[in-house]
């Protein structure tokens, strides 16, 4: 039996010879109408169906619904019998297909197709309806002397069918099929002939003298562009258009060794004749962009954006998750919309442990660089006014639970207050001691009992 490949090698070999014996027709004369198309398939069976491969028909209806697509509702019916026994998959469904032509003017048109429906299923014992995915390619040719077109496909049909065999899932089938497209109703008769105006300037090309005019320009009878001051600089590029007839210019149109847009650099040395007025300019007379965003200064809203920082059109640096943290900034760029996140941009947890906040001895003093912590702290909590903060204060479980709960406490106060003073609302803040209670580790050990002395900022709900 011919595996999928010969056998889609004959069908298009096929379409090609017939397509060459008889001289292909214009491809135009269908455009728009309707058609049917009856087909033949050839189906390769999924494996996992343990089917044997078998014959399908298919009748579609469609349309040509623009220069590149077609829109097809097609008919499907096939039958494929198992390899042991006597049941066989019985088939037939509906399906909607777009074609996408790149070029129908060749003689041999090619396209791509996608589709979507369902596919009814019997089998013995069951009966389901599920549905099909399908991608291929064709190639479509029209027949000399009338309006048909041979064609030619080979598609792939995904199939959601989990309930014919139990074991499986879904089934993908390989079809290879053959027919015709048979337009009716409307006109064949093929479109006038446009005139062609290639630099779309209103003149047709077998008239126009200037065949390459800049779009947009004005342009006389013969479609050459109009040079109003007669200073030999078409309008387009004159940027001084009422130059004094007889007056020397340079290639802008204007008097030679003058500085139209006042930047400092005359017209003959400047790389950009249009200049806003008062921007400072290079050598070359091109306004300045001091951070190298790409944004001139002129309309750069923050001039000292940190180098290679993605900006907008304002030349201020994009904060893409939107969480207030800048992108060059920001540690975890993705953070979900209105979630409360710290300096870094990363999402704020419950618990916050205040890591190198310590005291001396038996006292409430701050010690090392606690200032430095507390105040990245500071500057989180000022970013969420709106939280309910506890400042919790622990201690290892050495000496007694009485004294370690008064020295947390105004552990804990110490740290509330030094974040007021820098500029934390003190009604946003409550401060509790909890002496030796919840320990994070092992009080036998001395590094134990250091990660047990410690400060935490507890977020409170509402």
């Amino acid at each position: 039996m011919l595996n999928r490949y010969g056998l889609t090698t004959i069908v298009l070999g096929t379409v090609l010879t017939i397509n060459t014996a008889t001289h292909a027709g214009e491809n135009e004369a269908n455009e728009g109408r309707w058609y049917i198309s009856p087909s033949i398939n050839y189906i390769f069976a999924d494996d996992d169906r343990a089917a044997d491969n078998d014959i399908g028909l298919q009748l579609g209806l469609g349309k040509e619904v623009s220069k590149s697509w077609n829109i097809e509702l097609n008919l499907l019916s096939d039958q494929l019998d198992f390899e042991t026994g006597s049941g066989k998959f019985k088939q037939y469904g509906l399906s909607v297909d777009a074609l996408y032509f790149p070029d129908r003017s060749s003689r041999i048109a090619p396209y791509g197709l996608l589709g979507l429906g369902a596919l009814r299923t019997k089998v013995p014992g069951n009966r389901s309806t599920d549905p099909i995915a399908e991608i291929g390619v064709g190639i479509m040719s029209h027949l000399d002397d009338t309006d048909m077109a041979l064609r030619a496909e080979i598609r792939y049909r995904y199939n959601d069918d989990d309930s014919s065999i139990p074991t499986e899932d879904n089934f993908g089938d390989w079809i290879v099929g053959l027919g015709l497209a048979i337009p009716f109703g409307g006109s064949t008769t093929p479109a006038p002939v446009v005139a062609i105006d290639d630099d779309k300037d209103g003149i047709d090309n077998d008239t126009d003298r200037c065949a390459n005019t800049v779009p947009g320009a004005t342009v006389d009878a013969l479609g050459c562009e109009l040079d109003n001051d007669k200073d030999g600089v078409k309008n387009s590029a004159d940027s001084c258009p009422d130059t004094v007839q007889g007056t020397i210019v340079d290639a802008r149109g204007c008097k030679q060794n003058m500085d139209s847009d006042n930047d400092g650099i005359k017209n003959s040395a400047d790389r950009c004749p249009n200049t806003v007025q008062g921007s400072k300019v290079d050598a070359q007379g091109c306004e300045l962009d001091s951070d190298n965003d790409g944004v001139k200064n002129s309309a750069d809203s923050c001039p000292d954006t940190v180098p290679n920082a993605g900006v907008d059109a304002q030349g201020c640096e994009r904060d893409d998750d939107n969480d207030g943290i800048k992108n060059s900034a920001d540690n975890c760029p993705d953070t979900a919309q209105n979630a409360k996140t710290d300096n870094q941009g990363c999402e704020l947890k419950e618990i916050i442990t205040l890591k190198g906040v310590t005291f001396a001895n038996n006292s409430a003093v701050l010690t090392g660089n606690s200032v430095e912590v507390l105040d990245e702290a500071a500057a989180t909590l000022r970013r969420n006014a709106d939280l309910n903060i506890e400042v919790a204060g622990y201690t290892d479980n050495r000496g007694s639970a009485t004294y370690n709960v008064r020295l947390s406490q105004k552990r804990s106060e110490t740290v509330r207050d030094y974040l007021v003073t820098q500029g934390v609302s003190a009604d946003m803040l409550s401060a509790k001691g909890y002496g030796p209670e919840n320990p994070l580790a092992d009080n036998a050990t001395a590094d134990g009992r250091a990660a047990n002395r410690r400060v935490e900022l507890r977020i409170l709900k509402h």
